[in-house]
C-alpha cells in the first residue's frame, strides 16, 4: 500500500510529504527528514510487493542500493542512507531544486550546442564512473536529468532499472524503455548490453536537447526507417556534434564507440573534467585560498610534508594534514577545507614517497580548486585519501580502508579523484 502525506518512517526520522511518482518497479516519495529538509526516498511499488517473486525484487534493491551508493560524483544524485520499513528496503536520496532537462527544453526552448555539450559532458563523466562500478543506467533521456536551480549543473536521476553487467555478456534483462532514448538490444531481454547502451541513449538526449524532437524508435529504424539527421532539423549543429550523434545512435551495438569516454572523444569533449580545471593563476581566491597564501612558504623546510595527529588522546582516528609552512598546515576532510596552526604534538608520515615540496604545494590549491564542492559520498572521505592525493600522487586511504563498511566507498580509492587531479596537474604543467 502507497504511504500517504504525513506518514512517519524511522520513528519519526523522517515524514512523507507526497507521492511525486510511480514505475514500473519503483514509487517515489518526496519527504522531510526531522530537521525539515526536503530527500526522495524511493521503494518498490505495491505492483511488485504482490508478485510471488518479491522476494527477489527486493534482494535485486538492496544489492543495486549498496553499489548505487558507492557512485558519488556531483553529476549523480547523492544517496544518502538505504534503510527498511515495515519489510521493505528503501533509498533515501538528495532532493535536487530544480527541473528535469526535458521538461526545461520544452518551457524555454532547445538548448545551445554549447550548453548542451556542457551537460552531456557532466552526464558522461557521471556515466563512466557507474560503468567503471559495474552498472549500467539504461534509463538515460532528457527527463532523469535535473538540472540545479541557479546552477549550469547537471544531475543524473532515477536508476530504477540500473543493473549490473559484464562487458558483452548475454544476460536476462528486464524490459523497461523510454522510447526514442532506449537501443535495439533494449527490446530483446537476452540481447547482449554494455556501457554501449548506455552510449545510445546519452547520444539520443544530445539529439533530443538540440533539435527538439524526440529520435525514432529503434525497432523502427531496424526495419528501414530513417532516423533524420540532428543538423537537418537544426542547421545551426556543428558538423562535428551531428556525426557523433549519428555514430552514437548506430542501430547495431558494434558500431557504437564501446565507452562513455570514446563516444564523447567525438565530441571532443573527453579531456574536460567534472569542475573546469584550472592554473594556479586562474584560481579565483576565496577565504580558504587568501590564508592559503598567506602562510604558504616555499622555502620553508618543513613544508610539504605529510603529517598526522590525534584531536585528544583517546582518539582513536588519525588526522593527516600538509605542512605549508613552518607553523600552518592545509587541512582537508569531510568537514571541508582549513589553513591552520600545525598541532603540538604531530607526527610526520615516513612511509611514503613525497612528491618534490613546490608540487606538492602547488596541488593543494590545485585540489581544494576540483573538491571543495565534492560530493563525499555515503561515508565521506577522509583526510588521509586527500593529503595523499596531493603528496604521494595517490588516491589511498588505509583507515578507510579498515573499515567494515569500506566497500560502500571503493575501499578507500575513488578512480574519478585520481582521474581528475591528474588531468588538472598536468593542465597546469602544460
Amino acid at each position: 500500500m502507497a504511504w500517504l502525506s504525513g506518514q512517519e518512517l524511522q520513528n519519526g526520522k523522517y515524514t512523507i510529504e507526497k507521492e511525486l511518482g510511480k514505475g514500473g518497479f519503483g514509487i517515489t516519495y518526496l519527504a522531510k527528514d526531522n530537521n525539515g529538509n526536503f530527500v526522495v526516498i524511493k521503494t518498490l511499488n505495491d505492483a511488485i510487493q504482490k508478485r510471488a517473486d518479491f522476494a527477489k525484487f527486493q534482494q535485486d534493491f538492496l544489492n543495486e542500493a549498496i553499489k548505487l551508493a558507492k557512485c558519488s560524483h556531483p553529476h549523480i544524485v547523492q544517496i544518502y542512507e538505504v534503510i527498511h520499513e515495515n519489510d521493505l528496503w528503501c533509498m533515501v536520496m538528495e532532493y535536487i531544486d530544480g527541473e528535469d532537462l526535458g521538461s526545461f527544453v520544452e518551457n524555454q526552448g532547445i538548448l545551445s550546442e554549447t550548453e548542451a555539450l556542457q551537460y552531456i559532458q557532466q552526464i558522461g563523466s557521471a556515466l563512466t564512473l557507474v560503468h567503471n562500478n559495474g552498472l549500467l543506467h539504461r534509463d538515460i533521456k532528457p527527463q532523469n536529468i535535473m538540472l540545479r536551480a541557479g546552477k549550469s549543473e547537471a544531475v543524473l536521476i532515477d536508476f530504477g532499472i540500473a543493473r549490473e553487467f559484464s562487458q558483452n555478456l548475454i544476460q536476462t534483462h528486464t524490459q523497461m524503455l523510454a522510447d526514442g532514448f532506449a537501443p535495439i538490444e533494449q527490446y530483446d531481454k537476452r540481447a547482449k548490453r554494455g556501457a554501449f547502451t548506455d552510449v545510445y541513449a546519452l547520444a539520443a538526449t544530445l539529439y533530443s536537447v538540440l533539435t527538439g524532437e524526440l529520435p525514432t524508435i529503434a525497432p523502427m529504424r531496424a526495419i528501414g526507417t530513417e532516423l533524420e539527421e540532428a543538423k537537418k532539423i537544426n542547421s545551426s549543429i556543428s558538423d562535428r556534434v551531428n556525426e557523433a550523434i549519428t555514430k552514437g545512435m548506430e542501430i547495431k551495438p558494434e558500431n557504437r564507440p564501446q565507452s562513455i569516454n570514446e563516444w564523447l572523444s567525438l565530441l571532443n569533449i573527453q579531456k574536460t573534467s567534472n569542475n573546469t580545471i584550472l592554473s594556479a593563476t586562474q584560481i579565483i581566491e576565496d577565504k580558504i585560498i587568501r590564508e592559503f597564501k598567506t602562510h604558504v612558504d616555499y622555502k620553508s623546510s618543513k613544508a610539504g610534508l605529510l603529517i598526522h595527529h590525534k584531536e585528544s588522546s583517546s582518539d582513536l582516528a588519525l588526522h593527516y594534514h600538509i605542512t605549508i609552512s613552518d607553523t600552518h598546515a592545509f587541512n582537508f576532510g569531510e568537514n571541508g577545507f582549513a589553513v591552520f596552526r600545525i598541532p603540538t604534538v604531530s607526527y610526520s608520515v615516513e612511509s611514503v614517497t613525497l612528491l618534490p615540496k613546490k608540487e606538492v604545494l602547488d596541488r593543494c590549491l590545485i585540489a581544494y580548486e576540483l573538491f571543495k564542492n565534492w560530493d563525499y559520498g555515503l561515508l565521506g572521505w577522509n583526510c588521509e585519501h586527500f593529503a595523499r592525493l596531493v603528496t604521494t600522487d595517490e588516491a589511498i586511504s588505509y583507515q578507510v580502508k579498515e573499515s567494515i563498511l569500506a566497500f560502500l566507498n571503493n575501499n578507500g580509492y575513488h578512480p574519478l579523484a585520481k582521474e581528475m587531479m591528474d588531468k588538472a596537474c598536468q593542465t597546469v604543467k602544460s
